[in-house]
């Protein structure tokens, strides 16, 4: 679903008339913790997680840190539930077999470069992982769930939309109390320009609690387009649609048409049809096209995925050597001592 109004404003009605429900959350919330023991997983474990509901940039985040541990030799392996997808697992994600259906768009689109294992209980994605070699693994979200112990932490934040009104579910973003969840990240990373008003005292809260803060930024990888074929008609099924087409226009393109579905979308044969109408170039987003893959052939999903192009992304991170020699810091020390990131 696409970011409601109200997470933006602490004086919207619709957040205020919330606010019971959220003062519920948080009582749940808090008992799921109370008597939910954390078990240690036996194998180093990163989290790659946000604090808040709806697109934060975990995906790129989880595909910089895989690319960095198969540099170093350490077999990373992603542990995601496989939102979206009908396999419950434990199974990893064959990208060649496996469609967005199956698994989930997200873990569907990161087999193509990393080791992916999808189930539920990611205890149980973790030992088949173990099973076939892999060493360390990376959890694609889950941070609030204290049924697993973590290594090291790692929180992305968006710095266009921060933590919103920093209210919780449902009359804001926040999906765990910040007080808690401070306590337990390891290292923020702040994606983009950190232009919101509610960075400013996060941030400063981090820096008081002597946790370390980096910056990155989700760049396209392909060369800009000629003029001739800047002129596009963008769509996506995304948290945040409004970063894609901005990141399209800061690359060159003239999105003179766009198309909006909801976040994990799965397009119909109908609405394939509507967007090969189009008499301009369409172009979408990685998850989009992963959502796509696997259609029958001759089908109008089979027809737009070939037709449509993506601008592929990856993670540039400023200090990414200092934030890996924190995590390394991190792993060996707790490694060493048995100390995993308990709830």
């Amino acid at each position: 679903m696409a970011e409601p109004v109200f997470w933006k404003s602490k004086a919207h009605p619709v957040s205020l008339a919330l606010l019971p429900i959220s003062y519920l959350y948080a009582s749940l919330e808090a008992l799921n913790r109370k008597f939910t023991h954390a078990q240690h997983p036996g194998k180093p474990v990163i989290c790659v997680g946000n604090l808040t509901a709806g697109g934060a940039g975990k995906t790129p985040s989880v595909q910089w840190l895989t690319q960095w541990l198969e540099q170093e030799n350490k077999a990373p392996a992603v542990l995601s539930r496989g939102f979206g997808g009908s396999l419950k697992g434990p199974i990893q994600v064959d990208p060649a077999q496996h469609t967005a259906a199956q698994v989930g768009d997200e873990p569907r689109m990161l087999a193509e470069t990393c080791a992916v294992y999808i189930c539920p209980d990611r205890h149980q994605s973790l030992r088949l992982a173990a099973q076939n070699g892999h060493e360390v693994m990376v959890k694609d979200d889950g941070f609030q769930n204290p049924s697993m112990a973590h290594h090291f932490n790692l929180i992305v934040v968006d710095g266009a939309t921060g933590i919103g009104n920093g209210r919780l579910l449902p009359a804001g973003p926040l999906r765990q109390p910040l007080s808690i969840a401070l306590k337990k990240l390891d290292a923020l990373l702040v994606l983009g320009e950190p232009s919101h008003a509610s960075l400013a005292p996060l941030l400063k809260s981090v820096e008081a609690m002597g946790k370390p803060i980096f910056a990155g930024e989700i760049k396209p990888q392909s060369p800009k387009p000629k003029k001739s074929e800047a002129r596009v008609h963008g769509f996506c099924g995304i948290a945040k649609p409004e970063k894609f087409f901005a990141s399209l226009k800061r690359h060159g393109y003239e999105v003179a048409q766009t198309s909006r579905f909801g976040d994990h979308h799965v397009f119909t044969e109908a609405e394939a049809e509507r967007l090969l109408a189009s008499e301009l170039p369409l172009i979408t987003t990685q998850k989009d096209m992963a959502r796509l893959q696997g259609a029958a052939e001759g089908s109008p999903r089979a027809r737009l995925a070939k037709a449509a192009s993506t601008l592929p992304i990856a993670l540039h991170i400023g200090e990414g050597k200092a934030l890996q020699k924190t995590i390394e810091a991190a792993l060996e020390q707790k490694q060493a001592n048995q100390l995993y990131k308990s709830y």
